[in-house]
């Protein structure tokens, strides 16, 4: 369940192109990020097919690091949200539209260069999307997905 969410960022992170011209960079963000994994003492690396990846604490929450397989260049860093952290830049985007769906996992994706984007997903019945949520709030369809049961 929470690696479809990851792959769905890690989609992003590989086509930076696909970013709209709204832009939300925040060096500050990423500075403090890349300096609590270096100084993390608990960092959990996973080989992954394309990349790898290290878990981390970052302010009491799962954060995940994403580097290049090869060359171990940073991809960006993941911050997972539980529904009780979700921010309000998530809930407010899918007030009108997807209120009565319920989030599954949701994420902040902050790129190498500081951009930032929030996706979430989200399922009701039988259907189950990923959200792509901006930070100026605007909302896309980022992928349709299978239902886990």
């Amino acid at each position: 369940m929470k690696n479809i969410i990851l792959a769905t960022t890690l989609l992003v992170a590989f086509s930076t192109a696909s970013f709209a011209k709204e832009k939300n960079v925040d060096p500050k963000l990423l500075r403090e990020l890349a300096t609590t994994l270096k100084n993390s003492t608990k960092v959990e690396w996973t080989a992954k097919d394309q990349y790898r990846q290290a878990a981390f604490s970052f302010r009491n929450q799962t954060a995940i690091a994403f580097y290049t397989e090869n060359d171990d260049e940073l991809i960006g860093f993941g911050i997972r949200y539980t529904k009780k952290t979700l921010p309000a830049i998530i809930t407010e985007a899918m007030k009108n539209k997807y209120s009565d769906w319920e989030v599954v996992d949701a994420i902040i994706f902050v790129d190498a260069e500081g951009n930032i984007n929030y996706f979430a997903d989200v399922q009701k019945n039988n259907t189950r999307l990923a959200l792509k949520i901006m930070p100026n709030g605007k909302l896309s369809l980022y992928a349709k997905m299978p239902v886990i049961k």
